[in-house]
């Protein structure tokens, strides 16, 4: 803001003296910032209370000062405030991000019918955290230096081309060095063999799957859809579920299908376990939803049917895992949560099919997990986590940078407590994969951003985190792997050499890129649906 004063002093620097332009009296000055620290207080305060209701209380620096223009219209409707007359004057897909927002709410009638402040307090409020916030966003902290070559791995093409791919499930199957590719546009598995090239071209079960999911347990293979993949309201066919394949010699092609568990609502993980020690396999399934979801776990029954039982009634489930975290020999489920109060949380199995909710760590709401995986990173024979968070889609529709983004590892401290070890910054970080890439007896890591620096020359959408010993990490990328947008990857041995490979998943969607919409069109038209990333160990 240009004050009288900010005018003397640039009439002075030109020689001119401009009595008009002096500085007002001391007495009115100080009555002028006494306002704007009492309206500053007045809107933390005002935060405090009604934002700490849903999710950790944010700092005004996570976000920009237009990001959160934007984030605050989303975050308004929520408290029963409609009116987003404030955002006039910002870009227009902004404007146009916080209305469709708003449609859906309505759909969902989640907005409430009253709101929870007066317009004066909710200026307030907004005020607080748009005129505390910085004007760019805050740079990546000691991020270490990044090697532009990948000699670990050889880039190799598959046959499997899809333009315009949407690629939601890359699953590299041991047992026989296959990889699984879903795509949620096509609604098709597609097998690929040695090389990447196709073994088995799209098949398309009789359930209409939108693969985000695949579990091979004995002669069956579950696969998990998501369903409604992009949040619009969904029809009876386009439900998400877990279905069954009858594996016929081993495979998938021409195997039967049905449905075990249906009228899910967008799914983002499941894991198949005997939940409960009956000796018959349970789902949990993470709803991640949209307003609503639910992460349940459904019992397997005598009479072949599920019976649900919810474990988190909220929405955001990402991803679980089943492990026995207190070894007592019972099975206990783990949960990432990235919708609201982001939070990791185990539950503990008390027995008879009941759990305790254990917190973990909760972040603040714009974190956007996307990912997490069981591995023991210092060898002591207990699970650590590896954690990722990247998702820009729920902040803001400007690909905000945010430096809190990439990849972690938590380590396992005993009592369920877990602290963190290691810290890789990567902008949009979407998934990570944990093995011994090198073969030198500890795990590396290989991380894909769907969400990178989009106005960067070079992006890192992909990096290889090369460990040197107690969790020291050398990092390395390709220029070659910024030509495709990477949503999903799975580590295995597709080639049957004996070490291990990276197969990546493209997906041309336009979230997160509206203000780069030549560099998308590019993308959807030139980007590989699948890559192989071949170990050049062996």
């Amino acid at each position: 803001m240009r004050t009288p004063r900010t005018l003397t002093l640039a009439a002075v620097s030109l020689g001119v003296c401009l009595t008009i332009g002096a500085a007002p009296p001391a007495s009115a000055q100080g009555n002028q910032d006494g306002e704007l620290q009492g309206r500053m207080e007045r809107g933390r305060q005002l935060a405090a209370r009604h934002c700490s209701a849903c999710h950790l209380e944010p700092d005004p620096d996570i976000l920009p000062r237009q990001s959160w223009r934007t984030a605050l219209g989303y975050m308004g409707f929520l408290l029963g405030m409609r009116n987003v007359d404030y955002l006039e004057g910002d870009p227009p897909v902004g404007r146009a991000s916080v209305l469709a927002r708003r449609d859906i709410l309505v759909r969902e009638d989640a907005i409430p019918d009253s709101p929870a402040l007066s317009e004066r307090d909710w200026e307030a409020l907004r005020r607080y955290y748009v005129e505390s916030a910085p004007e760019a966003p805050l740079p990546q902290e000691n991020k270490p230096p990044l090697e532009w070559e990948l000699s670990r791995f050889r880039v190799v093409e598959s046959d499997y081309r899809v333009p315009g791919a949407v690629t939601t499930l890359v699953h590299v199957r041991p047992e026989t060095g296959e990889a699984y590719i879903g795509d949620s546009a096509l609604n098709t598995l597609t097998v690929l063999g040695e090389g990447g090239q196709i073994k088995l071209a799209g098949q398309r079960p009789a359930t209409n799957i939108y693969p985000i999911d695949i579990v091979f347990t004995g002669e069956r293979a579950y696969v998990g859809s998501i369903g409604d993949l992009d949040a619009s309201r969904p029809t009876e066919d386009r439900l998400a579920h877990i279905s069954t394949l009858e594996l016929v010699d081993g495979g998938i092609e021409g195997a039967p299908a049905s449905v075990v568990v249906g009228g899910l609502y967008r799914m983002a993980d499941m894991a198949v376990a005997d939940v409960n020690g009956d000796g018959r396999l349970d789902f949990v399934a993470c709803g991640f939803g949209h307003v609503t979801g639910r992460t349940s776990w459904f019992e397997a029954r005598a009479d072949g049917s599920y019976e649900e039982h919810v474990l988190i009634p909220r929405a955001g489930g990402v991803k679980v895992e089943v492990a026995d975290f207190n070894g007592d020999g019972r099975l206990d489920i783990a949960v990432l949560i990235a919708e609201s109060r982001e939070a990791f949380y185990i539950l503990i199995n008390t027995g008879d099919g009941r759990f305790e909710r254990r917190e973990i760590f909760e972040t603040q709401p714009a974190y956007g997990h996307t990912y997490f995986e069981l591995q023991d990173f210092n060898d002591d024979g207990l699970d650590d986590l590896l954690v990722v968070n990247g998702d820009n889609v729920d902040s803001d529709p400007y690909n905000t940078r945010k430096r809190y983004q990439g990849v972690r590892v938590y380590l396992n401290r005993g009592g369920l407590r877990f602290d963190e070890a290691y810290f890789y910054p990567l902008y949009g970080a979407f998934i990570a994969r944990s093995a011994d890439f090198d073969n030198d007896g500890d795990r590396d890591i290989a991380a894909i951003s769907y969400f990178p620096d989009f106005s960067a020359v070079l992006r890192e959408s992909f990096v290889y985190l090369e460990n040197q010993g107690g969790l020291e990490f050398t990092a390395s990328t390709s220029r070659e792997l910024a030509r495709g947008r990477w949503m999903t990857m799975d580590a295995g041995d597709i080639d049957g050499d004996g070490d291990v490979d990276v197969v990546l998943g493209g997906a041309y969607l336009q979230l997160g890129m509206l203000m780069h919409l030549d560099l998308f069109t590019e993308l959807r038209e030139t980007g590989p649906a699948v890559l192989l990333l071949e170990n050049t160990l062996h």
